[in-house]
């Protein structure tokens, strides 16, 4: 998958997605900032509104088959980390050979943080002026992709004890008082991976593939997990408490996570698409 583009190259047709439901406190403003640069890189720029989840992947299906239009050489996102990955589903299910251009507009904008933008849209767009093409490592996950990480138990837990109207209120604060409430109530399940021809067993209450080291606003501390090494990383909690979320901070690598890290343990996966 490719993110980012430069400014040598004008495009001939840009298409921008979003949510009118977004992190941003004026959707409308924040369009018109973001139109403000892309429509420099852009000869021709549409602004999608997609009203439904599912939107944007018919959208990405009418590009595949020109019946959006027949000039399309790059798409964009304003939206926060789901849009995105609505996006990145569309680009991936139709084979979509364009550059993405991905612009925060939600809650922790986990991969735009990968990627270095800044967290404001309008400056994060403004970099994208001088931002090139790269590629990025893909997760397959059954019939779907995912573009950061993928997760079960705690994490799961985490999210659905969130409600929609307390984030769109209270934003990051919401998910802080649902850590202490999963925390308290953890649920645990049996599991099996397979890595490379062996097969790891146990019990635990939450397992975290990730292919970026953002993730929920929090940064990963592995200093060498990398989103473009053909490689995911895999954390098993094999207990949780709040000595685990104060652990989790202490910056270390591949080689001796395992040795210095008490109750998670990484597992290395090298099958991921590019």
């Amino acid at each position: 998958m490719k993110v980012g583009l430069t400014m040598e190259q004008q495009y001939n047709h840009g298409v921008l997605f979003y949510h009118e439901h977004s992190g941003l406190k004026d959707i409308y403003d924040g369009l018109g900032e973001v139109a403000k640069s892309l429509t420099q890189l852009c000869k021709h720029l549409s602004i999608q509104l997609s009203e439904n989840e599912g939107d944007i992947e018919r959208y990405c299906k009418e590009i595949k088959d020109h019946t959006y239009s027949n000039d399309i050489d790059i798409v964009f996102i304003l939206g926060g980390d789901g849009t995105v990955n609505e996006l990145i589903n569309g680009v991936m299910k139709y084979d979509l050979d364009l550059p993405i251009g991905i612009i925060p507009g939600g809650t922790f904008n986990d991969f735009t943080k990968t990627l270095n933008l800044n967290p404001d849209f309008k400056k994060a767009s403004e970099q994208l002026l001088s931002s090139h093409i790269e590629s990025y490592d893909v997760m397959k996950v059954n019939d779907n992709y995912v573009l950061n990480f993928v997760g079960l138990g705690l994490i799961v837990q985490n999210a659905e004890n969130v409600q929609e109207g307390r984030k769109d209120i209270f934003g990051k604060l919401s998910y802080v008082g649902s850590t202490v409430k999963t925390l308290m109530n953890p649920e645990h399940f049996d599991y099996t991976l397979t890595v490379d021809d062996k097969e790891y067993k146990g019990n635990t209450s939450m397992l975290v593939i990730a292919n970026g080291p953002n993730i929920g606003g929090s940064r990963i501390p592995l200093t060498d997990l990398s989103p473009q090494d053909g490689k995911l990383n895999s954390f098993i909690f094999e207990q949780q408490s709040f000595s685990i979320l104060n652990d989790i901070f202490k910056k270390r690598d591949s080689m001796n996570w395992n040795e210095i890290t008490e109750g998670i343990k990484e597992l290395i996966i090298f099958q991921v698409l590019t």
